[in-house]
């Protein structure tokens, strides 16, 4: 299996609901194509973790690079994985994810999460902010 972590800068006129848009048709798709993950967005910036079988992220990654609601999209973290992080999820997302600075800790904790990839995720949330990462 692969997992992917990119980061990406939003389309500024997006909106709440093109939003909301954009992680139901991840759902949805994500669902079809046998693929987990989890979406943050930290009021400018998206930050995805994908992961499933190699050609279907691969082709999911494809899909997104076209994506016009956002740009400049940079690879992070790349590898080949045995257990998913996000395996209950075809996409977890919440606004700002203000309400998961616990719960990717105490994932972490679990060891359901990559001690570095819940840094990482941290450490995004952080930057949108006031005062930021830390």
């Amino acid at each position: 299996m692969l997992s992917v972590i990119y980061v990406s800068v939003a389309d500024p006129d997006l909106g709440p609901a093109d939003i909301a848009s954009m992680v139901a048709g991840a759902q949805a798709n994500n669902a079809r194509d046998g693929l987990t993950g989890a979406l943050i967005y930290n009021g400018q910036n998206f930050m995805q973790l994908l992961e499933g079988p190699v050609a279907g992220v691969e082709a999911c990654l494809a899909r997104i690079r076209a994506d016009l609601r956002h740009h400049g999209m940079i690879e992070v973290r790349r590898r080949l994985v045995d257990v998913r992080e996000f395996a209950d999820f075809s996409m977890l997302y919440s606004p700002l994810f203000r309400a998961h600075d616990e719960d990717l800790s105490r994932l972490a904790a679990r060891r359901a999460l990559d001690p570095q990839d819940e840094r990482l995720m941290s450490n995004f949330l952080g930057l949108g902010r006031p005062g930021g990462a830390g």
